[in-house]
């Protein structure tokens, strides 16, 4: 005896449910040079996350709240950017979720 159709497709239903999305591998990278001499390149694989790459190692930050520009904090690094074009990095010290520490001002070319 087969199995009723609905119960097929219940348990595709609750896997695709649990899937994670794929990362958007066209977001764009900008390329950034900071006043330190320091290069990062930024990407926003979607609206709430940011991914720098800082001497060849990439970080993942996430939106955070912020009153003008969008800021990101994680991986002991926060990215504040005013447009696409300026932006100031900073390092977080633990527990912290706004930098206590002065930035160092980046922009794009």
């Amino acid at each position: 005896m087969k199995p009723p159709r609905t119960l097929l497709i219940i348990p595709a239903l609750l896997l695709a449910g649990c899937q994670t999305p794929a990362p958007d591998v066209t977001a764009k990278t900008f390329s950034y040079r900071c006043d330190d001499g320091r290069s990062v390149q930024a990407s926003y694989p979607d609206a709430d996350t940011a991914v720098l790459t800082l001497a060849g190692h990439a970080h993942r930050l996430h939106i955070a709240r912020s009153a003008d520009g969008a800021r990101y904090v994680g991986d002991t690094w926060q990215w504040w950017t005013k447009g696409m074009h300026d932006a100031s990095l900073a390092p977080l010290k633990p527990g912290e979720t706004y930098a206590s520490a002065p930035g160092v001002a980046c922009h794009a070319p």
